[in-house]
């Protein structure tokens, strides 16, 4: 069977090693000039940059881990940023270390003004009140913990040693990539099956309309000044970034100038690169019209964050794929 598998981020690369595994011929299509999508690291300045923002990998999945580490090592990372808060820069996620750096218990209603509300309204272009408890209830709970990891309790908590781009490469060896390619080239090879990765309203031409999603605007700076953290979150509505990240933290052995990096949410135009879809709102509503679209493509898969229009962290996009490619 000849496949064509368009976008190179995880859920492409692993429905592409998948493929493959089969014994099937596999081309994959992607429009940027690099592989491994958002995921993309490079160095910049000597210092190993995640380009597209922070990409912490976590999970309890021990298939999901096993099969990644087939691609590479890992280097331990737990997630402890801090936040810019009117009160200060505290330690995130809440906890008693944050309790002791206040000198006081923040109540339940504080919390959430202090260290979410401005947040979440700069990330998702809503007031709070709109935002759903399936976003909201992803909050870590850790009141009552020492020191916790944003991610605490998660058995593997990591980064990959040579960056993402390489983990993605080494999935992707013997597949014929092709970079920069045309919006719509892939559809000028004939395949016997196809995975789609990108934006489901645009496979059917946006004739429902544009389904909405977010962007970010990225500052990568080279400096010698390195942040007292990996990463601050500005959790008030005066700094209009919605975090900076300091680089030189993702690699333990790294020394000299490092990059800092700004973040800035926005709506997301055509012209931008989409990365989270709005999981709630008018959107869902045309979602389902794509959807049922989609249910009816016998020879397309759609999986991955925007072929779904579902918030994915990078464990379930790989598991999305596992679970749809482990019978080809």
């Amino acid at each position: 069977m000849n496949a064509r598998v368009i976008g190179g981020g995880l859920s492409g690369a692993t429905a592409a090693v998948l493929l493959k595994r089969a014994g099937h011929s596999v081309r994959l299509f992607e429009t940027r000039h690099h592989i491994a999508g958002n995921c993309y690291d490079s160095i910049i300045g000597g210092t190993m940059t995640h380009n597209y923002g922070p990409h912490f990998f976590h999970t309890d999945d021990k298939q999901v881990f096993e099969f990644l580490s087939r691609f590479t090592e890992w280097t331990e990372y737990k997630h402890r940023p801090k936040g810019e808060t009117r009160l200060g820069l505290i330690s995130l996620p809440y906890s008693k270390k944050t309790i002791a750096e206040l000198g006081r218990e923040l109540s339940p209603e504080e919390i959430t003004d202090v260290i979410f509300k401005d947040y979440s309204e700069k990330q998702w272009g809503v007031p709070f009140s709109e935002v759903p408890r399936t976003i909201t209830n992803r909050i870590p709970k850790t009141q009552d913990c020492e020191d916790p990891s944003w991610f605490e309790g998660q058995e593997y908590q990591c980064l990959p040693k040579d960056g993402y781009t390489q983990m993605i490469s080494r999935m992707l060896e013997g597949v014929e990539v092709i970079l920069g390619a045309g919006e719509n080239e892939w559809k000028d090879y004939d395949s016997d099956f196809t995975v789609y990765t990108g934006k489901v309203d645009q496979y059917f031409n946006y004739i429902y309309g544009d389904l909405p999603y977010r962007s970010l605007d990225l500052e990568h700076t080279i400096t010698s000044r390195r942040l007292p953290c990996a990463v601050i979150n500005h959790n008030t509505r005066s700094n209009p970034y919605t975090r900076s990240y300091d680089n030189s933290y993702f690699n333990k052995t790294h020394s000299g100038t490092t990059v800092i990096t700004r973040e800035l949410s926005k709506a997301c135009g055509r012209s931008d690169i989409p990365f989270y879809p709005i999981p709630f709102g008018s959107g869902l509503k045309t979602y389902a019209k794509y959807k049922e679209l989609a249910d009816r493509e016998s020879r397309v898969a759609f999986v991955g964050r925007l072929a779904t229009y579902t918030y994915l962290d990078m464990w379930m996009a790989v598991k999305q794929s596992l679970l749809r490619f482990r019978n080809v």
